[in-house]
């Protein structure tokens, strides 16, 4: 292993070495122990090609962390007088409270410890393989889209990836689950007061969630997509949900929203702050005894006209002006073909 002593001096800014010579040198030294091939006689052959080596060490965090805003250190980081090491945008807040400021030099050894030293991201167990930065971890943390999401079923505490948790609803509490067309609407029955519908997304696998509940004599239907980390990222997703009766289509309510996001850390959305369709009485129990319908169609959000891709007619100019290119050998095939590409263009 690496010579610890060499290693806290990089990381306490004591040594002038780069950290590149600290890990040649070490090489040379037999610090590292080798992954060579085995040869006759028992020799090792050395590796031709051999990536850096990766060691794994434990720190107090303190090392880690800025004398000023006392979060993990974001290089640059610089060090004062008193030996107080803190982020290059923290000078003027520790100025503050420091009485040994004078100049502040720039600790470029600690830089490369900072940069390099990372861990593995905290939900590994739910399928992250990141090896995140440590001193980006919190925002890796915050945005991770393997972190878990949570059944919502009272006293139920499992935490699992959605594509989990659909499995779980199904066999633990027996929700229905159905497989979605974007852009087609599904046929469903209105589920009962306190009652879940799983919905997912044919392709990407998306979860969706329909629940109703009592409101008075009515139901509130509502749905969301099932996201990692609450919801960190909108959905790209809007609805359209209705209910209305099989022989009298005139009899609906319907509502079009964006389909809104959570992990169900804090179980469903209450209804204060979740949009929801108000199936009323005169529907779920007309005369005629029909039970409704209810309808529902998700597709994805249009993308904006700046971020839109190339239109179909800019994609073909571009493929037969290549065709050109590569029949430039023959002038009035270019000639020709170029007339094409541009004669239904607008002036």
């Amino acid at each position: 292993m690496i010579n610890i002593t060499t290693m806290l001096q990089i990381i306490a800014g004591r040594t002038s070495r780069d950290s590149g010579a600290v890990w040649a040198g070490a090489l040379e030294e037999g610090e590292f122990e080798s992954d060579g091939i085995e040869g006759e006689g028992g020799a090792v052959v050395a590796v031709a090609a051999m990536e850096e080596p990766q060691i794994s060490l434990t720190f107090g965090v303190s090392l880690f962390h800025c004398e000023a805003c006392l979060l993990p250190l974001k290089p640059p980081t610089f060090k004062c007088e008193a030996e107080h090491v803190v982020c290059g945008g923290c000078r003027g807040k520790h100025a503050v409270v420091c009485s040994n400021v004078g100049a502040y030099a720039s600790c470029r050894e600690l830089d490369a410890v900072v940069l390099d030293a990372k861990l593995p991201c905290q939900y590994a167990e739910f399928g992250c393989k990141s090896l995140v930065p440590y001193y980006r971890a919190a925002d890796h943390h915050t945005t991770c889209t393997s972190a878990p999401c949570f059944c919502p079923a009272p006293g139920c505490e499992l935490a699992a990836s959605p594509a989990k948790l659909v499995e779980h609803f199904h066999l633990a509490h027996q929700w229905p689950v159905t497989s979605v067309i974007y852009g087609r609407p599904r046929k469903l029955a209105v589920p009962e007061p306190e009652g879940l519908h799983v919905l997912v997304g044919e392709g990407d696998r998306s979860v969706f969630l329909v629940s109703a509940r009592a409101l008075g004599a009515a139901t509130a239907v509502s749905l969301l997509c099932v996201t990692a980390n609450g919801g960190a990222a909108a959905a790209p997703f809007w609805c359209k949900v209705w209910a209305e009766l099989p022989s009298n289509k005139s009899k609906m309510v319907m509502i079009t929203t964006d389909v809104g996001t959570s992990d169900l850390a804090r179980g469903l959305p209450d209804h204060d702050d979740d949009v929801y369709m108000v199936v009323p009485p005169a529907l779920l129990h007309d005369a005629s005894g029909e039970v409704p319908e209810l309808m529902v169609l998700i597709d994805n959000k249009p993308i904006p006209a700046a971020a839109a891709s190339p239109t179909p007619r800019k994609i073909k100019v571009a493929v037969l002006v290549l065709q050109a290119c590569v029949c430039s050998r023959h002038k009035r095939v270019v000639q020709d073909v170029l007339h094409f590409a541009v004669q239904d263009l607008p002036a």
